[in-house]
This record gives C-alpha cells, structure tokens and sequence, in this order.
C-alpha cells in the first residue's frame, strides 16, 4: 500500500519542525548546534551577539571551505579539526575546548543529516568526522559512571581521547554512524 505521505514530505517536515532554515540549511545547522551546548555557556562578557554572530560566520566560513577539501587520511582531518577548535575558542574565548567540539561536530552531524542534497560536498569527508562529546555519550558510549562535564574539557586532548578511544573499538564503521547508531536506539 502506497502511503498517503512520501517518505521526502515527511523529512521536510521533521527538518522544518526542528531546525530554522530560513537562511539556509549551512546556517539551520549551525545554529541548532548552539542550542545544543548553549546551556553550558557562562556568559561574562556582555557583548553576546556579536560574539555568537562572529562565532557563526567563522563556522559557516570555515567549516564550508573545509567540506570542499579532500583531507588524506584521518590524521589530515584532526588536525583541521584542533584548528578550528582554536580558532573558534580565539573567536569566543568564553567557550571551552568541550564546547567548541560540540558546536563543530554537532553543526558536522546536523548537515550530514540534512544529506548532500541539501549541504553540498557533506559526505566527501564525512568519515572523518568527529564523535560529538557529552554526557549521554560519555556515559552510553564509554561507560563512564561519573564523567566529568564535557563542557569543561579544557584541553584539546582531553577531548581527543575519546575519539581515539572510540576508534580503537574497531566496530566496523564510521565513528559519526557509530554515533548516529548509539543516539537512535539510547534510552536514558
């Protein structure tokens, strides 16, 4: 039986339920993903948007430029990665390097989830994508009983610990599904 409502009806609608993408879906990704750490963000310098809007441009710059590079190898890629978590931390020194990762990955998975049609050259590199870091991940995926907060990770390999750790697994897949994976069947 045919169904009343295709399959690309209803992923228009749960996008559009769930991220704003009136100026674009780059943008839409970007900031769904501050949403997701945005709680964690003590704010002590009064100058918010603007540093929130610059942090969005450096993303969206950077980050686009980085989809149309082929990196190597996974090496290639972290080291992009730590760059852009420098340099986002140099854009907003408020965030931490906790924080900085959540914002770059999460923005990678939203516009992996959006898919190629919508994000252009989203899947080129997307096996070298980051596991995003935080407390249902720490706990779920690395068993951690009383994981200290993700959003004080104050240093890049600190972070990069779990990425590695992860990968030594060897599950047979890309971290980012691995991820999708976990998420899409978690209960907490």
């Amino acid at each position: 039986m045919n169904s009343l409502i295709t399959d690309k009806e209803k992923e228009d609608f749960f996008i559009k339920l769930y991220f704003n993408t009136a100026y674009g879906f780059e943008l839409a990704g970007i900031k769904r993903a501050f949403l997701d750490f945005s709680r964690t963000l003590k704010i002590i310098d009064t100058n918010r948007i603007t540093l929130k809007y610059n942090a969005e441009i450096f993303l969206l710059t950077n980050l686009k430029i980085g989809l149309q590079k082929k990196f190597i190898n996974q090496e290639d890629f972290d080291n992009q990665h730590q760059i852009w978590c420098n340099e986002l931390k140099k854009t907003w020194d408020e965030l931490s390097y906790g924080q900085s990762q959540k914002w770059i990955n999460m923005t990678l998975k939203y516009w992996l989830l959006f898919g190629e049609k919508r994000i252009n050259g989203i899947e080129l590199n997307a096996k070298y994508f980051h596991i995003p870091i935080d407390s249902y991940v720490q706990k779920g995926m690395f068993n951690e009983k009383s994981p200290k907060a993700w959003s004080k990770i104050s240093n890049y390999s600190d972070y990069m610990r779990y990425q590695i750790e992860h990968r030594n697994k060897e599950t047979g897949n890309h971290p980012i599904v691995d991820e999708f994976n976990f998420f899409n069947n978690y209960t907490p």
